[in-house]
């Protein structure tokens, strides 16, 4: 908590309104500031040895890391599914989802490349993980019970990334009740890249399905 507070203290004090002031014309800094802020944080903290790996979940890996990667796999095959199904049920000719299908990675600011997108998803993804669920959430509602801290951790995920919205509140319980279900991070990191690779996968090769992205952010 002592090591917690302050961290927390200096990302909403100051650190937030000093980017928003500051920074905002700069793109690469206002769009990656709190990745960055995240990876500074959990080196100073590992470096100098206020947690461990294993007080950020990294426990039992082996194990996790399967139940994780079975899992994460669910939301990238039901991207391709919904897709299909959409299609044969005559939906996709729908209002809601055809217009979607004509936009560009471009129009919605993914200008890089699908594998670029990949990399940079995966890592930001990672950090994220690690430091809202691993170190902030593990440690601040580690004495609550599980379903308390399954939703208190929704709602601190979804502060924490400064966006009140569907999609974070819900991976963020998801990723706490994994957390407490399997006493590791590495499973809800795996999931958790699995939803954000589905998500970029619906951007470049599954554009019509933008429609319901839209409606979880």
């Amino acid at each position: 908590m002592k090591t917690i507070t302050p961290i927390l203290a200096f990302y909403f004090l100051v650190l937030f309104p000093t980017i928003h002031l500051v920074f905002s014309p700069n793109k690469i800094i206002y769009e990656l500031w709190g990745t960055l802020y995240f990876a500074l944080a959990l080196f100073l903290v590992l470096v100098l040895k206020r947690v461990s790996l294993e007080q950020l979940g990294f426990n039992n890996i082996w194990k996790t890391l399967a139940i994780g990667f079975l899992l994460g796999v669910i939301p990238l095959i039901s991207v391709p599914l919904l897709d299909t199904w959409l299609i044969k049920s005559g939906l996709s000719q729908s209002e809601l989802f055809m217009g979607a299908g004509l936009r560009s990675p471009e129009e919605i600011k993914f200008d890089m490349s699908l594998s670029g997108n990949i990399f940079t998803v995966t890592i930001a993804t990672f950090l994220d993980q690690v430091f809202v669920v691993g170190l902030v959430i593990n440690n601040l509602l580690k004495k609550q019970k599980t379903g308390e801290s399954i939703i208190y951790g929704g709602l601190l995920y979804s502060l924490i990334q400064l966006k009140i919205s569907l999609s974070n509140l819900v991976l963020g319980m998801i990723s706490t009740g994994l957390l407490r279900t399997t006493g590791s991070i590495i499973t809800p990191i795996m999931v958790s890249l699995g939803f954000a690779i589905a998500g970029v996968l619906i951007i470049f090769n599954y554009p019509r399905l933008i429609s319901i992205l839209a409606f979880l952010k």
